[in-house]
């Protein structure tokens, strides 16, 4: 049986939006919640993160996978810690934490050498430093 498999746009989009909303699950809500103008900050922040900032950045392979892996990971931290500190419930996390580890195996600099079409362009997004994953992911979504 093969995997179900989410094009990068869900994957990095439902991670962004998690973190930003504290992505209630189906389960109970969780019981803390973030002050109105922090709420209204993290919304602000999330939205800037998915809008690419640089359009024509060169491919550079191994800044791109670097660049890529450090926003899936500070998500994956971010999130984590929204769980523990209970800002995020642990449906929500597991919901969310499966597809960005799975996406971790494939932004490699090979993955990046041999990219084509689409994910060559989410790779030449994630060449700028001013990128962010979401906003790649968005813009360029491929199926990992």
């Amino acid at each position: 049986m093969r995997a179900r498999r989410h094009p990068l746009r869900i994957v990095a989009v439902a991670g962004l939006l998690s973190l930003a909303t504290g992505a209630h699950g189906r389960d109970a809500p969780p019981p803390r919640t973030l002050p109105a103008n922090v709420q209204a900050d993290v919304v602000a922040i999330a939205e800037h993160l998915a809008q690419v900032q640089e359009v024509d950045a060169t491919l550079a392979c191994g800044k791109a996978v670097d660049n890529a892996r450090h926003g899936v990971e500070t998500m994956l931290e971010v999130a984590e810690k929204n769980r523990r500190d209970g800002y995020m419930t642990q449906a929500a996390y597991e919901a969310m934490a499966p597809a960005l580890q799975s996406l971790l195996g494939v932004l490699t600099v090979p993955d990046c050498e041999a990219a084509t079409g689409t994910r060559r362009d989410f790779y030449q997004c994630m060449s700028s430093d001013y990128n962010h994953v979401v906003a790649c992911g968005k813009a360029h979504p491929f199926e990992p």
